[in-house]
């Protein structure tokens, strides 16, 4: 995903735009994981945070974070059109 401001773009703007960027792939993993294990990928996250030896979540959490990474990369802002 890659993000292209103007150089107007407020810093609220800017954030809320990166919140729903982070949300919408958080909501995409959650589908699949649920889908695939039964839980959520927060619930995955948050049960091998209680149990970092258990290879099989952690297997599970790279798994969905393969189909669905988190990349957002931010371009060069643009000049802003009048």
């Amino acid at each position: 995903i890659s993000m292209r401001n103007d150089n107007n773009t407020t810093y609220d703007a800017y954030l809320q735009v990166q919140n729903e960027l982070e949300a919408a792939v958080n909501e995409l993993r959650d589908e699949l994981a649920v889908a695939k294990f039964g839980n959520t990928y927060k619930q995955l996250e948050d049960e091998y945070e209680l149990n970092s030896e258990n290879e099989e979540l952690l297997d599970r959490i790279y798994a969905i974070r393969l189909v669905y990474p988190q990349r957002i990369s931010e371009a060069e802002p643009s000049a802003a059109a009048n």
